[in-house]
């Protein structure tokens, strides 16, 4: 089975279209396609660590995914990684992430929110340090929030 899907990509300071296709149901291979050639191959576990890799090989080249994927502030949970990981949580510090905070990891977003592998791992690595923070124990907003949030949906997001 192999999916295309659209996806932005800034080269040079502009942005164009192009295209990804994902191919595979474990292990995951992505193909990153110019309108000219394949620029760059990847696989991974689940999309997001297929992804991951490819966006070292593509930093080098000065080529920037401009996706969901690729922001600093993203992780998929566990379930989600064990199915693919097409979607992926927006995590926040002071507050927990909920169904409100899933995104499909090739949706777009702004060049100024995507980062490198590196302060992805950086952030990743702060959010966890963060969560075991007791403040947010006793944080009243934080447990309204926590229990308010299966009130939301995920948002709508056409890709």
């Amino acid at each position: 089975m192999a999916e295309e899907i659209k996806i932005r990509v800034e080269k040079g300071g502009r942005e164009n279209q192009w295209k990804i296709v994902v191919e595979g149901e474990g292990p995951w291979t992505l193909r990153l396609e110019s309108p000219n050639r394949v620029e760059s191959t990847a696989s991974g576990d689940n999309i997001f660590e297929a992804l991951r890799s490819m966006r070292r090989e593509l930093s080098s080249r000065n080529i920037l995914l401009c996706c969901n994927g690729a922001r600093v502030n993203v992780r998929p949970s566990g379930l989600s990684a064990s199915h693919g990981a097409w979607m992926v949580y927006v995590l926040h510090m002071w507050r927990p992430s909920t169904v409100r905070d899933l995104v499909p990891v090739f949706g777009y977003a702004p060049p100024h929110k995507i980062g490198t592998v590196e302060e992805q791992d950086a952030y990743w690595e702060r959010h966890l340090k963060n969560r075991m923070n007791w403040l947010n124990f006793i944080n009243p907003l934080w447990w309204i929030y926590f229990f308010t949030s299966s009130w939301g949906k995920p948002k709508r997001h056409d890709f």
